[in-house]
């Protein structure tokens, strides 16, 4: 059997090397000039917009905020502590708690300790990371809550002397015995930071979002832990652990909306969004169009803008007859995946890709009822961008190229 499939593997080498010679001696012929499938652009240019508001939430942002910026204002930051079976090593008749530190990170090596905010406890307060708005917190006070003073700020550098980050770091060991409570079921552990005065003082520090893990809000216990070797010996280890943060937020106002303002624009810290509409259908293009390309231009003055600026666009799902322009949450439901798109600003202008929505609108799956556009949850709260839909220089343009039969 052996020689026999050797033989036969050979032959079959041999026959698709004769082959191969073959076809590329004698290449397939055709001519398709008879095919009647051309290639044709659509540029739409009536393209408008619309600007709308809700209640900022931060929960998302890679920083932490608190005090005045842009005419916007934080006055109060929250950070809950997830409960751990580290709290437990209280009751551990070997290990004695030697200290507790309530810790947050800066990237701000100049930062003063006259400047830094105080911290709040409280062992019933409850926010919400994804919900929470300063519609929640209007007329909030700490008055009940423990104030646990300003921290000590440490500047930590590397083993080359490079600055890596600023510690505001709290003693907060007169709460060990509440943060401990195992017979509460109900204990949340919240902090908050707020600065005593109602001035212009403002200060960024690291979300839970923003490192995961090493800079972190976070508490660190330092503890010895006493072990008995024999009768009579005993060996002392010295250490500590680390429980992160279940979520953080800053509470940021926008002030009064200027509903009466042209400004066509997008910022987190103002809750500002915008709704564009064009007019495009299933009929917008003949039947059977097969769409390659379809990208959506919008000119930007961006002006002010110091770092990149991500927008995200997503169709609206369903049609909403509303005349309102302010919301306590956002009326428009998008679409989401697969559709929803970002992409940063080039040269002030947004150029996004939004060919999947347009050929299945195309094709008559999907129904066009206009575009929510937001800024992405990263970006600065403090900065925005303004949409230029009837400058001079640029235009609001989508460019499609389909190929028809």
């Amino acid at each position: 059997m052996k020689p026999r499939f050797i033989k036969m593997t050979l032959i079959g080498v041999f026959c698709l090397g004769i082959s191969s010679w073959n076809c590329a001696d004698n290449p397939i012929e055709a001519d398709l000039n008879h095919l009647s499938i051309t290639i044709d652009t659509l540029s739409i240019t009536e393209i408008s917009g619309e600007s709308y508001w809700v209640a900022p939430n931060l929960g998302s942002n890679e920083k932490l905020f608190l005090g005045t910026k842009n005419n916007m204002d934080v006055p109060i930051s929250f950070i809950g502590i997830s409960d751990h079976i580290y709290w437990d090593f209280y009751f551990d008749s070997t290990i004695t708690f030697d200290s507790l530190h309530f810790i947050l990170y800066s990237n701000d090596s100049l930062l003063s300790p006259t400047l830094t905010p105080n911290l709040y406890f409280q062992s019933d307060s409850q926010f919400s990371e994804s919900k929470s708005t300063y519609l929640d917190f209007e007329g909030f006070s700490t008055a009940d809550w423990t104030d646990l003073g300003q921290p000590n700020v440490k500047v930590n550098t590397d083993t080359s002397g490079i600055f890596t980050a600023t510690e505001l770091v709290w003693n907060i060991m007169n709460l060990v015995e509440t943060l401990t409570d195992t017979a509460d079921t109900n204990l949340i552990r919240s902090f908050a930071i707020q600065f005593t005065n109602n001035d212009t003082n403002f200060i960024e520090l690291f979300s839970r979002e923003a490192t995961n893990g090493p800079k972190d809000p976070k508490v660190k216990i330092y503890y010895h832990q006493t072990v008995e070797i024999d009768e009579d010996s005993t060996y002392r280890d010295t250490t500590d652990v680390t429980i992160y943060s279940f979520g953080d937020l800053s509470i940021i106002d926008p002030g009064d909306i200027d509903q009466e303002s042209a400004d066509l624009g997008l910022s987190n810290g103002l809750g500002l969004r915008s709704k564009m509409s064009m007019v495009y259908d299933s009929l917008t293009l003949l039947e059977g169009s097969l769409i390659r390309e379809a990208k959506l231009s919008l000119p930007i003055d961006t002006t002010g803008i110091e770092e990149s600026f991500t927008i995200i666009i997503d169709p609206i799902e369903t049609a909403l007859d509303t005349a309102g322009a302010i919301f306590e949450t956002d009326p428009y439901t998008g679409i989401g995946y697969p559709y929803r798109v970002s992409s940063n600003i080039e040269e002030g202008v947004l150029t996004i890709s939004i060919k999947s929505f347009l050929q299945n609108v195309t094709l008559g799956n999907e129904t066009n009822f206009g575009f929510k556009v937001m800024s992405d949850e990263k970006n600065d709260p403090f900065e925005m961008i303004r949409f230029d839909l009837n400058g001079n220089d640029k235009k609001p343009v989508l460019e499609i190229i389909y190929a028809v039969d």
